[in-house]
């Protein structure tokens, strides 16, 4: 049996050119989301589209996506928030597949005894895969916003400490310099 990717290889594979040019165009509506998780996550705020519930079972979600091991996961980074937000403004039109999916993993979670939140991990893992498989649609947009919490900037919400950037290498280099050379040369004494 081959052993699970690694981290970097499930970034590596899970960004295709379809991906970065959707959310590319979203980027405007991603940013003020954002703003939005990020003064829930400050002040404590409930959910705003979710129902506590239904956020506590889509970060155990999240945090079975991208689980906490060595290295912190979604849990950590606050995943949740930026969906609850993306999923009130610019994915509005996702919610009521996200709302389903969620649904059918409680009535899945309820034939184990607890919510999917209480279930031990290897119970909810299970149930992750039976849920991927019935409703990969649910699945691929869970996933999505997993991903887009854990690495958005923080200022916006997900990303708590930064650390999907220190996942996936990312430094946060505000301080921009253009490159010496072409257009300073004359600037400091170098001629062509």
């Amino acid at each position: 049996m081959p052993s699970p990717p690694t981290r970097r290889e499930f970034f590596a594979t899970s960004s295709t050119s379809l991906s970065a040019a959707w959310l590319a165009s979203l980027a405007p509506l991603i940013a003020a989301a954002q703003a939005c998780a990020r003064d829930a996550l400050v002040s404590g705020a409930p959910f705003t589209t979710f129902t506590e519930r239904e956020g506590a079972d889509f970060e155990a979600l999240a945090a079975r996506i991208i689980p906490t091991d060595d290295t912190p996961g979604a849990r950590e980074a606050g995943s949740v928030y930026f969906a609850d937000q993306a999923l009130r403004t610019f994915l509005s039109e996702l919610l009521p597949i996200v709302r389903e999916g969620l649904a059918r993993l409680s009535e899945r979670a309820a034939t184990e005894g607890a919510p999917f939140a209480e279930l031990p991990e290897t119970a909810q893992d299970a149930l992750v895969g039976a849920v991927e498989r019935e409703a990969p649609q649910f699945f691929f947009i869970a996933r999505s916003l997993t991903v887009l919490g854990l690495v958005t900037n923080p200022e916006y919400g997900g990303n708590r400490n930064e650390v999907g950037w220190q996942l996936v290498g990312f430094e946060s280099l505000h301080a921009y310099q253009p490159p010496f050379g072409y257009y300073d040369r004359n600037e400091h004494g170098v001629n062509a």
